[in-house]
């Protein structure tokens, strides 16, 4: 069984490192909006991260989540 997980993070890893994917930090920018947009809303931390992360980075962020709705600054396109 172990194995079994070891190859499927491997393969999970290998997947993500095929992709166009641009890994963000813990930058003073984002958490400056990540703190307003948590203030003034329902979102979660990991979520107002998230949020933030998109209008920094001039991002489309693209969910299915209805919380992110009312937060028209953020770039969006919701699934249907």
């Amino acid at each position: 069984m172990a194995r079994i997980r070891r190859r499927s993070r491997r393969h999970a890893l290998r997947l993500m490192d095929s992709f166009s994917v641009q890994w963000v930090s813990c930058e003073p920018n984002i958490l400056e909006i990540a703190s307003r947009i948590k203030a003034h809303g329902r979102l979660s931390v990991a979520d107002s991260w998230i949020g933030a992360t998109a209008i920094a980075y001039g991002a489309t962020l693209v969910h299915k989540d209805p919380e992110f709705e009312p937060f028209k600054e953020i770039p969006q396109e919701v699934l249907k």
